[in-house]
């Protein structure tokens, strides 16, 4: 029997060397060989890890079990969902007898919250199913909110294509706010990852009772990397139930930069439309109108931020950005954003997040 190991890319820390060895050994026990497990990589249409990334989490497996990273474009035609989408899979999963799952949970843009089986449904899915998914269709539907599973079309898909796959065990891993384990959720699907979201909502999610002008966010090392992930963090500040923010407030995000956009086809699509992007209503009505592509759905969710609140990247690598065109303020550093702050806010309400991802602000009513 084939057993895949479904595990997400690494912008997630999902502490792999201490996880999966847990894993593969409950699969031993079930009397299930090394030899037919695979370890498969859940990258969507990001890029490949690096030989660097694989030996970084995955050294103590490499040897023990393959270890493979999706192909958007080796997939296999599963047929459509209830709503329509039609869902393209990792070829490797049509003949699986047995799939496991490793995922983070945390709040999510789209999902509401992410890990459970989110690594097979979009981790693992073709091109035309991450389009249909990532499609304004969807992120502007009400239910499509962070912290928010009911009512949630992009959830409800998760859910729906992976019930019809051999998902047998998952294991949800939640970290605190310096990345570091805090709770492990191990068992049947559905089971596990709903009671990780329930302890993970009471953690997650904070009610202030006042407006902020400022929200100054770490990020981490993983997922500031490129301005594609990094830019994530000002939907997770301005899209929630209750925003805490005003239309001239001021959302920074700290983040290395260090590749870029990105180099993935998503992160590559994000950059062009970044780059094209002269007035953000105009990106807004253009999207609705015609549709996007998956990638260039996060400039639409740039476009959808910047309605509510100015945006701004924290880098040293800022120098490379500033004269590009794009609609952020671009700061070297802390001291040089400050001194912004102070010349354009008077007695600013400043908000610092040690990480934007796992603390989601919304204001009391």
């Amino acid at each position: 029997m084939k057993i895949i190991i479904a595990v997400p890319d690494f912008t997630r820390e999902a502490h792999l060397k201490k996880v999966l060895p847990i894993v593969l050994n409950k699969l031993n026990k079930k009397g299930f060989s090394n030899k037919d497990m695979e370890i498969l990589i859940g990258t969507g249409l990001h890029r490949k890890p690096t030989h660097k990334e694989l030996k970084d989490n995955l050294d103590n497996i490499t040897g023990k079990v393959k270890i493979s990273s999706h192909d958007y474009k080796n997939v296999f035609y599963s047929g459509r969902s209830k709503s329509g989408i039609p869902v393209y899979l990792n070829k490797k999963l049509k003949n699986a007898g047995y799939i496991a799952t490793i995922g983070v949970v945390e709040p999510h843009l789209y999902a509401g919250y992410s890990g459970g089986v989110k690594v097979i449904s979009i981790g693992l899915a073709g091109e035309k199913t991450i389009n249909s998914t990532h499609h304004p269709r969807f992120l502007d539907d009400p239910g499509t909110r962070i912290c928010s599973l009911k009512n949630n079309p992009f959830q409800d898909f998760i859910q729906e294509v992976s019930s019809f796959l051999p998902i047998k065990y998952s294991a949800n891993i939640i970290n605190d706010k310096n990345g570091n384990i805090l709770k492990i959720f191990e068992g049947a699907p559905k089971r596990c990852f709903r009671d990780a979201v329930l302890y993970s909502q009471k953690i997650f999610e904070k009610k202030i009772g006042r407006f902020i002008d400022v929200v100054i966010c770490d990020t981490p090392a993983e997922k500031g990397a490129n301005i594609y992930q990094a830019s994530r963090i000002f939907n997770y500040v301005a899209d929630t139930r209750l925003p805490v923010i005003k239309r001239d407030s001021l959302i920074l995000v700290k983040a290395g930069l260090q590749e870029g956009f990105g180099k993935g086809l998503g992160e590559k699509r994000f950059m062009k439309k970044m780059l094209e992007m002269k007035d953000p209503e105009k990106t807004i009505s253009e999207i609705r109108k015609s549709g996007c592509l998956a990638g260039e759905h996060r400039a639409y969710m740039v476009a959808k931020a910047l309605r509510k609140a100015r945006l701004g990247f924290i880098s040293e690598k800022a120098y490379i950005y500033k004269n590009k065109g794009l609609p952020f303020l671009f700061f070297g550093d802390l001291v040089e954003a400050k001194k912004y702050i102070k010349t354009n806010f008077k007695k600013p309400k400043v908000y610092y997040l040690k990480n934007a991802f796992t603390t989601i602000l919304t204001k009391t009513k």
